[in-house]
């Protein structure tokens, strides 16, 4: 049973979820201070991250009736990445078998959902309608420029003000300015995913950011301006009096945006060229399995991305408690 399960969640990404979670972490912790009710934002939590496996799930789903073709009686996808929708190629899942496992998370998330509309209000209806539509409408944002909104809505203001909202009762525009800092580096992760998969992406027949960008200088430029504007956010909490002065350790990851953004401009003039990897680099977990069986020129820009990500949260979550 719990490999079953484990194959469940290895075939929805769970490996995604400390998206959800650095980012929750920082609300629960100011919702907390507000006097939030800490079971409440726990529940939240599970609410969400079964929602971000719907999306992911959903996702491959789209992609697979959208990309797959027949060769010789064998169903392939010849225009994507190495094992992607595995699963469905292998026979392992059906497609019928991952829409009841996308119905299952949906429920769970629904349920959780109507219990905050009993207890709290119907205002949770509005955040989970939009929250709803994202799980749903994401694998055709992809194919339209638009991921990155929709990534930088689920994960910034939506997943803010909803957890903040049904810990605390009350609608303030504190949580949605508190995670801009959040959104723009979880955006950042993203981006560096679709410029690393920029020329898969594109005979995927996805018109990403990256490809619409030019997926080269122009998209690098653009990356380090959404660094930028996470570095920046971080000024108005302070100024706002969401945190405290303490809240500016947040720039002492600035080397650490420095090195993602040189290790991708490697990337644009020698795609095969893998950066050193140093002390500072963590954590690179599975780093020997990855360098034998996956790609590891994709991977060490997204460790760095997401690394990134999270110690941002991290310095975010303990100013907040710190206030």
């Amino acid at each position: 049973m719990f490999k079953r399960i484990r194959f469940f969640l290895e075939c929805s990404r769970y490996y995604t979820l400390p998206m959800s979670f650095f980012s929750w972490i920082i609300v629960f912790a100011y919702s907390l201070k507000s006097g939030g009710n800490p079971y409440y934002g726990l529940l939240a939590l599970i609410g969400i991250m079964f929602a971000h496996l719907a999306t992911n799930l959903f996702d491959d789903i789209c992609d697979y009736k959208k990309l797959s073709k027949v060769y010789n009686g064998k169903i392939e996808l010849p225009n994507t990445q190495r094992g992607k929708c595995a699963y469905f190629i292998n026979g392992l899942l059906t497609t019928k078998q991952a829409l009841l496992l996308f119905m299952s998370y949906c429920i769970i998330s629904l349920l959780i959902g109507l219990f905050f509309v009993f207890k709290i209000g119907v205002f949770t209806l509005i955040l989970a309608g939009i929250g709803a539509l994202i799980v749903l409408l994401y694998s055709f944002l992809s194919y339209h420029s638009m991921s990155e909104i929709a990534v930088g809505a689920a994960f910034g203001p939506l997943l803010f003000e909803g957890v903040y909202y049904v810990m605390t009762g009350n609608i303030s525009i504190a949580p949605v300015i508190l995670s801009l800092p959040s959104m723009f580096f979880t955006i950042n992760l993203l981006f560096t995913d679709t410029f690393m998969d920029k020329d898969i992406d594109k005979n995927e027949g996805k018109l990403t950011l990256v490809n619409k960008l030019g997926a080269g200088k122009k998209a690098l430029a653009f990356q380090k301006l959404i660094v930028t504007f996470g570095y920046l956010s971080t000024l108005l909490l302070p100024a706002l009096n969401i945190c405290g002065i303490k809240v500016l350790s947040v720039f002492l990851t600035l080397p650490l945006a420095v090195d993602l953004a040189k290790s991708l401009e490697l990337y644009l003039e020698t795609p095969d060229k893998l950066p050193q990897k140093r002390w500072y680099h963590f954590p690179f977990e599975a780093w020997e399995d990855i360098k034998q069986n996956r790609s590891v020129i994709f991977m060490f820009r997204m460790y760095q991305a997401r690394n990134l990500m999270m110690y941002v949260s991290v310095i975010l979550t303990v100013s907040v408690l710190w206030t």
